[in-house]
């Protein structure tokens, strides 16, 4: 737990009372935390990361961001700038530096693929469109005056090593990696995403969604972020246990949602499942069972996993419908 020195430290920068402040969670790696305060009545949300990989510079970008995109009427957290104006501090104590950082709390519920009214068409269409309206704005967003630039990333960086034991399955990696490195890169196709949009990173608020949970953004493709955003729902949510099958509606009113806010063109929509399929790749890379989460990779799944793989089948019985990915 983050000690009371350092809540003290965020209390005065933010000018809030520390008894407000109570411990949400953790973050999927321990070293970043969440909390609660109140400030005039209203709930925000305290995010302390410890020993962090990057800069301030990059925590302040995604808070310049989401700035950005809160001003524009997206719903994504809104950040509260300290009584000093800045978006984001540092702090230290016993050697380790820690970053720290505040927005709104947004309302909301998590996703359940066996409650019909948390995952069904209009929760999907409402989150294609708030994704379609994030990319939308986005084309437009430049940083602000001394901001530094958020890093670009790089698909290849998905890939383990292990991928190499696996010799037909690396030759397709390659091949489509390469084809993903050829793909132009101009303001309607490229730029800051999410880049993790898995159902846990949305709240469903209504007919609203909010996305949450933006310190991975990145510099991509926006068929990246929808072509990853669909696998993982479909890794995670394309059926329940009564035996429903969501693959083509979530991939059908996502979309819908989507292009019902932002255009894109048949050429990069049909790249989407190219995405999908380096994301599915990447998981099986990492020794994961990239068709169900939480399976043991036996060796008879393993060579099912490289059979879809070189069949080119994202899901195993589980049969998309590729004539979705293009505009009506």
């Amino acid at each position: 737990m983050i000690s009371d020195y350092l809540l003290g430290a965020a209390a005065d920068s933010y000018g809030f009372d520390r008894a407000s402040c109570r411990f949400i969670t953790y973050g999927r790696e321990k070293n970043k935390q969440m909390y609660t305060f109140v400030k005039n009545k209203k709930q925000y949300v305290l995010r302390i990361i410890k020993n962090p990989a990057d800069s301030i510079g990059q925590t302040k970008a995604e808070m310049d961001w989401l700035m950005y995109l809160a001003q524009k009427g997206v719903t994504v957290p809104s950040p509260l700038k300290t009584e000093r104006g800045e978006l984001a501090f540092s702090a230290e104590e016993n050697g380790e530096t820690c970053f720290i950082s505040a927005f709104r709390r947004m309302d909301g519920l998590r996703w359940d693929k066996n409650n019909p009214k948390l995952w069904n068409k209009g929760v999907f269409y409402n989150w294609g469109k708030t994704v379609g309206n994030m990319h939308r704005f986005t084309r437009d967003y430049t940083p602000g005056d001394g901001m530094e630039k958020r890093h670009e990333f790089s698909i290849r960086s998905m890939m383990s090593e292990n991928i190499k034991t696996f010799p037909t399955v690396n030759k397709i990696a390659e091949d489509l990696l390469k084809e993903i490195e050829t793909l132009p890169k101009d303001k309607d196709s490229y730029g800051l995403i999410h880049n993790d949009l898995h159902p846990g990173n949305f709240l469903i608020d209504g007919e609203r969604i909010h996305l949450i949970d933006f310190d991975g953004c990145m510099y991509s493709w926006y068929a990246f972020d929808i072509g990853n955003a669909l696998y993982l729902a479909l890794w995670l949510g394309r059926s329940d246990e009564a035996g429903n099958d969501f693959t083509n509606d979530i991939i059908e009113y996502f979309l819908k949602g989507y292009l019902s806010v932002n255009l894109m063109s048949d050429f990069w929509l049909s790249k989407i499942p190219l995405f999908m399929m380096a994301c599915k790749i990447a998981l099986f890379s990492m020794g994961c069972d990239c068709e169900e989460p939480g399976n043991t990779l036996s060796e008879d799944i393993q060579k099912e996993r490289v059979r879809s793989i070189e069949n080119n089948v994202l899901f195993t019985g589980c049969m998309a419908d590729y004539s979705l990915f293009r505009n009506k």
